[in-house]
């Protein structure tokens, strides 16, 4: 009995020896664990800074304020309601009164704003005048023999307005005593008669 149990017990362990051989000659070095995948960074969007056409009045002058022009806000007026002007703000910018107008549709300022290149500015009309989508904005005091250039802080002050109009309603046209920046003073020939005055016509009468 003796004889046979330290037999048992050594083919047992011959066969655990072997067994655990295999195994190491088969199986090698079980791979270690990948590490969890980085899920990949969402990408940033950027928002379209572009007002819709067409734009409001008010969407403009409140934007040009968050872009770091300084207006001081007057009074506003609406035109009639079958004309093409729909409401107009005056406010001051840098001592010089400024006008954002907006206009039914971009097709009704064209008409009204067919300003031909390097057309100045008349006598009565403001220094600066620049239009993007159905929005016109003008700058500059209509007293005087002629419109005056801008001067001082004025100079670049102009050139942060246009640089804000841009971004908010770009393409621009412009009239204007002075080159505007990155602005084309040309404007699309309409299909209606042109209207040389940057203040296109039309009485604005005072918001209820």
């Amino acid at each position: 009995m003796r004889i046979a149990a330290r037999r048992g017990t050594a083919r047992l362990v011959a066969t655990i020896v072997v067994t655990l051989a295999v195994a190491a000659a088969c199986g090698g070095t079980p791979p270690s664990a990948s590490p969890p995948a980085t899920p990949a960074p969402t990408p940033l969007i950027t928002p379209d800074p572009h007002l819709p056409d067409p734009a409001t009045a008010d969407q403009v002058f409140l934007a040009l304020g968050a872009a770091g022009i300084k207006m001081t806000a007057n009074n506003a007026a609406s035109g009639p309601a079958d004309g093409p002007l729909v409401k107009r703000i005056n406010a001051t910018f840098l001592g010089w009164p400024l006008m954002v107008t907006q206009y039914r549709t971009t097709a009704a300022l064209q008409e009204l704003t067919a300003w031909t290149p390097d057309e100045l500015p008349g006598q009565g009309e403001p220094s600066v005048a620049i239009a993007g989508l159905n929005i016109l904005v003008e700058w500059g005091a209509t007293t005087g023999a002629q419109p005056q250039g801008p001067s001082g802080p004025q100079i670049q002050g102009l050139i942060d307005l246009a640089s804000a109009m841009d971004v908010l309603l770009s393409p621009l046209r412009a009239r204007s005593v002075v080159p505007v920046p990155g602005v084309v003073t040309a404007a699309p020939a309409p299909s209606a008669a042109p209207a040389s005055s940057a203040g296109p016509s039309g009485e604005a009468s005072p918001a209820g």
